[in-house]
């Protein structure tokens, strides 16, 4: 009876064994790429000058080996394709009409002229729904604070006065409201307006301010939100998998002339993702940045084949992914030198996104999307990379082809791994979706004057574009927020203020 949990123990601890063991030939398999991959040209010199054949024949016996397997699950993906496609003609891509939930509606009954209606009864009607706007409208907002003076004290020296408190001002001054303030950020954040465009809004509408006071107060509501961005970055790295980018950005602190700075950007890519946080420092793009910011880091990163990611391949607590979407889009710009190649390459790619696609639409769950791409897309990744060693010896190093196939060639054993587990992305994209509301805003108001400007740029994309991702609107959570924010508000409570939170807390 006592032999049982120490057979059980010894399988789990074997398990694991095992696991590390094919963890390290993966890191092996990856660095001997890094070192003798196609850069190196090491393929084509092993190949003897009379025998030119030799690696068509070598692909041609890999490709049998696969061909059933290959062909079948080529044939399953197009089938659901078509399907899948059908059906979506079936659906109009234009809506019979338009609702607009939610909505003030205003009724006006309209009669025929001339007619006495109370000699008609009204049998029917017609109804038309025109969309109105009214035009934005700023106030002042007069607080009046009576000093009391108790009436039955009137004749004594010391009578008894009192006051309400003053309100609590949202930035020093107590001037300016949390809607207004509120409303600038998110007209400068979401809807990449600079600051010298709405002075001119806002001059339209009676209130006159300079640019540098709106600046002011941008700068000042930053800092408010200061320990919300923290809080923030803890929830993300609180994640088990997490997808990273990096963004330049324009620092312009030296008369006449910019810099380019990076941020970081750290999307949190779970099932229920609690969002996302920019991350700027200094503008530096050195692998210390993530190496020190995922120092505690246990799960799944993916990124693109920058290389001071490779760091993370040595670690055991992270499973290196890799993005097939700069795979793809290097053997597309490679069909300006060899057209027929790097078509062959997109048309496999292609078929990877196709059986993601028909997953999406089924409503697999992660179990089957796994097991649905251990089944099909690995033997096709199989091949993919069987044919990338064989005609690598038609390009040069140097040519689009040529980088096309170096790239993807290193990076396929962690391209393989998104079919691990059904959550993991085949690609990078959602983080890189997530940075164009800040290229938008660096197009628009085209730099910051100082590294505090761009942190300040990190604090507010990161908590706006969160609550884009967690779905709730970001001008009312952040009146909301300002409203309620005190310096001396408990971390407890500045948790539960977080979008994430924000949204359960609704309801």
């Amino acid at each position: 009876m006592k032999k049982v949990p120490i057979y059980e123990n010894l399988l789990a601890k074997i398990a694991i064994l095992e696991e590390q063991n094919r963890r390290k030939d993966e890191r092996i398999a990856y660095l001997e790429r890094l070192l003798y991959g196609a850069k190196s040209d090491r393929i084509a010199s092993k190949v003897p000058e009379n025998q030119p054949g030799l690696f068509d024949e070598f692909f041609q016996e890999a490709m049998d080996e696969k061909a059933s397997q290959i062909e079948q699950a080529a044939k399953d993906i197009e089938k659901a394709a078509l399907k899948r496609r059908q059906a979506a003609r079936k659906s109009p891509s234009r809506p019979a009409k338009y609702r607009y939930s939610g909505l003030e509606e205003r009724t006006t009954t309209l009669m025929p002229e001339g007619v006495d209606a109370d000699q008609y009864d009204i049998i029917g009607k017609d109804v038309t729904r025109i969309l109105h706007r009214e035009p934005a409208k700023v106030w002042v907002e007069v607080i009046e604070r009576p000093i009391l003076r108790a009436k039955s004290d009137k004749a004594l020296p010391n009578p008894r006065i009192c006051q309400a408190k003053a309100p609590q001002s949202i930035i020093g001054g107590n001037h300016v409201g949390a809607d207004m303030l509120a409303q600038i950020v998110i007209d400068k954040y979401r809807y990449h307006l600079p600051e010298y465009r709405q002075v001119k809004q806002y001059a339209d509408l009676g209130v006159k301010l300079p640019t540098s006071t709106i600046n002011g107060w941008v700068h000042a509501v930053a800092s408010k939100l200061e320990p919300l961005y923290e809080a923030q970055r803890r929830e993300v790295l609180g994640s088990d998998y997490l997808q990273i980018d990096e963004v330049p950005w324009r620092i312009a602190d030296s008369p006449g002339k910019s810099r380019k700075g990076y941020a970081w950007q750290f999307l949190d890519n779970r099932p229920q993702s609690h969002g996302l946080y920019f991350l700027y420092m200094n503008g530096s793009r050195a692998g210390t940045v993530p190496r020190a910011e995922l120092r505690n880091f246990h799960g799944a990163i993916q990124t693109d084949g920058y290389g001071v990611y490779d760091y993370f391949e040595l670690q055991d607590n992270v499973t290196l992914l890799g993005c097939m979407a700069h795979v793809r889009r290097k053997f597309t710009d490679a069909q300006t030198s060899h057209p027929q190649l790097a078509a062959q390459a997109v048309k496999w790619i292609e078929l990877l996104y196709t059986l993601e696609a028909n997953l999406r639409d089924e409503g697999a769950d992660y179990e089957r999307i796994a097991a649905e791409r251990q089944a099909k897309a690995l033997p096709i990744m199989d091949a993919m990379e069987k044919w990338m060693e064989a005609v690598h010896t038609q390009c040069t190093p140097a040519d689009p082809m040529g980088k096309a196939l170096d790239y993807a060639y290193k990076q396929w054993p962690k391209l393989r791994r998104y079919a691990l587990d059904g959550r993991y992305h085949i690609d990078n994209n959602p983080v890189e979706r997530a940075q164009r509301p800040s290229v938008m805003g660096r197009k628009n108001y085209l730099f910051s004057k100082s590294d505090s400007g761009a942190i300040d740029n990190a604090i507010f994309y990161s908590l706006i574009e969160s609550c884009d991702i967690v779905g709730i609107e970001p001008l009312r959570w952040l009146t909301d927020v300002l409203d309620n924010l005190r310096d001396d508000t408990p971390p407890e409570q500045i948790r539960e203020m977080l979008p994430y939170y924000y949204k359960k807390s609704q309801g």
